[in-house]
């Protein structure tokens, strides 16, 4: 079979192929600087029967009786590709709670790698960690006993380089299986789509409408993606490498899909041309 190249839809190919790669480079490029996430892995009631008035159990820590105890742990990660100096701190990390809500207890209980130099230092209303180099991927467990009221932590920093932190609930689910399944399947279907347009060009419909049909595929594909990856928890670091085989066996599976769809298509041109022919 003889194909005929258009230099118009080549080029409307490659600047839809740009358009598919554009988000992903936003998505990483963030990477390449400074970043800090921190996620919160447990929160746990120390005193469950305190409501009860069959069990008169109390909970004290120095002779302190704690009235709603929690006992929470946050994992505090270089999540970028970039160390981040102690020069580079304005401001400590400062760990801070809702109204009526005391820190009563706070120490590191863990690093990676270990012996990270991180100083805590403990108040009533707050919890400071003190400037200390974190290089890529380097990670300080924090643990904390409050009490008071029901523990609504947030969390505020100076860095260079660093706009903001945000705690990640993942102590509980986010995102449910079946939204995840949803996610993937439509990630796949819009970039079987585009790479349907790729292979086989604007044959039968308009290019116009093709050049708007990848676009869409692009971005709904692009989209349900990062939603996809994020639900699975995977975030910076060196889980980075993770990312991108994800973002790969995506557009193996999207381009091999195409490539069959295609293949069986002109299969069925072919036998109805030699039909007709015949």
């Amino acid at each position: 079979m003889k194909w005929n190249f258009d230099l118009k839809y080549l080029l409307a190919t490659a600047v839809a192929i740009a358009s598919l790669i554009f988000p992903i480079y936003l998505w990483q490029s963030d990477l390449k600087a400074h970043a800090l996430s921190v996620r919160l892995i447990s929160s746990s009631q120390l005193q469950p029967l305190a409501s009860s008035k069959i069990y008169d159990v109390k909970v004290t820590v120095n002779g302190v009786e704690l009235l709603n105890p929690y006992f929470s742990v946050f994992e505090i990660v270089n999540s970028g590709s970039k160390p981040i100096l102690s020069t580079d701190f304005e401001s400590p990390i400062i760990f801070s709670g809702n109204s009526d809500l005391s820190f009563v207890s706070a120490r590191v209980d863990l690093t990676e790698p270990k012996d990270i130099p991180v100083k805590v230092t403990l108040e009533t209303s707050k919890v400071s960690i003190a400037p200390f180099l974190s290089n890529p991927a380097d990670k300080v467990y924090l643990s904390v006993i409050t009490s008071g009221a029901d523990p609504v932590i947030s969390i505020k920093a100076r860095i260079a380089g660093i706009r903001e932190i945000e705690i990640v609930d993942s102590s509980v689910a986010t995102r449910s299986p079946l939204l995840l399944c949803l996610d993937l399947i439509v990630s796949l279907i819009c970039l079987t789509t585009y790479a349907i347009h790729v292979l086989m060009g604007p044959r039968q419909i308009n290019r116009g409408l093709a050049l708007a049909s990848m676009a869409g595929c692009t971005l709904g594909g692009s989209v349900s993606m990062k939603r996809f990856i994020d639900g699975l928890g995977v975030t910076g670091g060196v889980e980075t490498h993770e990312k991108w085989i994800i973002v790969s066996l995506f557009l193996a599976v999207s381009f091999a899909t195409a490539f069959a769809i295609k293949k069986y298509f002109l299969k069925n041109a072919e036998k109805q041309t030699t039909t007709s022919a015949s």
